[in-house]
């Protein structure tokens, strides 16, 4: 499933062009088979987010506020860890790196604060399969053609939903595409924007302005095990009528390995800081990193760095988006 990602980006709105065009024609079979197969498809995201515990350690780049900042991730079940690597294509300077591990440290010392972030990451998991599963039922799908062996679909607004939450009564105000795996039933694009102001609380609370646009995409690692890729999201509005919002920010996932399910915290930061740019290994041999995704033994966790396969990942939830992101956004709702 494509994450928090989506969860916050469809609580960003569109309103109904094509579909009032068709409001009142009877549906035709190839219709009913659209909205029948997005049904299907995101029925089978939300059981696969839930079946889905799998660890990885990968490399992710963020466009954010004028920079591009490089991080080195893990997951462990404890909790996740990154390390910033670059900034801007430039490596962090002595000081710079032991202040990111004085970082990470302080964090790794307070359990508390990592039981915080990994409820945080579960509490944003349920709400993101609670707004896809009212997705099928907020929007009309229409096919739209092929795209390679991925089935395109166009979604409006369904006039006829009435939302029992106020996030999802931003439903009303978006449009978009879906791009649609047939055989695995996966959905691998979506993408999508507001085609009229979305306010809250009548505007008093906040609004997200008109032509904000947003894309997401997920795919295959490989054994059907999908992950988020790439997320594209430009918002601009306003917060309590005073603070102006603008979100824009580019995230790019790459160099996945998987780890063991076991993997400590403390472990996990001892990768990330054998981390080099460019996927360099702190002993020279990146031969055991190479190649497509597979699980690493414990013994095997010292010697692992950057990988030189371009596989994505997408496990976590939350952290798709950057917190800084995620708070100008929920400012308005």
């Amino acid at each position: 499933m494509l994450g928090i990602a989506i969860l916050l980006l469809l609580s960003q709105s569109a309103c109904s062009l094509a579909s009032a065009q068709t409001q009142n024609a009877p549906p035709t079979n190839l219709e009913l088979d659209a909205n029948r197969l997005a049904r299907d498809v995101l029925q089978n995201e939300i059981q696969a987010e839930i079946d889905d515990d799998s660890l990885w350690c990968y490399r992710e780049l963020r466009e954010e506020q004028g920079e591009n900042k490089l991080f080195g991730v893990c997951q462990t079940k404890d909790g996740e860890i990154d390390r910033l690597l670059e900034v801007d294509g430039r490596e962090l300077s002595p000081t710079e790196r032991q202040a990111e591990d004085q970082r990470i440290q302080k964090m790794l010392n307070d359990p508390n604060q990592m039981r915080q972030q990994q409820k945080k990451r579960q509490d944003d998991g349920k709400q993101e399969r609670d707004m896809l599963k009212m997705f099928p039922d907020a929007f009309r799908f229409q096919y739209d053609g092929m795209q390679g062996n991925l089935i395109k679909l166009k979604f409006t607004p369904n006039p006829d939903f009435h939302a029992s939450r106020r996030a999802a009564q931003v439903f009303r105000h978006m449009q978009g595409s879906l791009l649609l795996d047939p055989e695995q039933k996966r959905l691998a694009e979506i993408e999508g924007q507001l085609i009229s102001d979305v306010k809250f609380g009548w505007g008093l609370l906040g609004h997200l302005d008109k032509g904000g646009t947003f894309r997401v995409q997920q795919e295959d690692l490989g054994s059907r095990h999908w992950e988020l890729t790439f997320l594209d999201v430009e918002m601009n509005g306003k917060a309590l009528l005073f603070k102006t919002i603008a979100v824009r920010e580019k995230v790019r996932d790459t160099d996945f390995q998987l780890v063991p399910d076991d993997l400590k915290p403390e472990e996990a930061f001892e990768i990330l800081r054998q981390e080099r740019r460019s996927g360099k290994c702190p002993e020279g041999d990146c031969s055991k990193a190479q190649g497509a995704p597979r699980a690493f033994s414990s013994s095997e966790l010292p010697h692992l760095c950057g990988s030189t396969s371009s596989l994505p990942r997408r496990k976590r939830t939350s952290a798709n988006f950057s917190s800084s992101t995620k708070n100008k956004i929920s400012a308005v709702r």
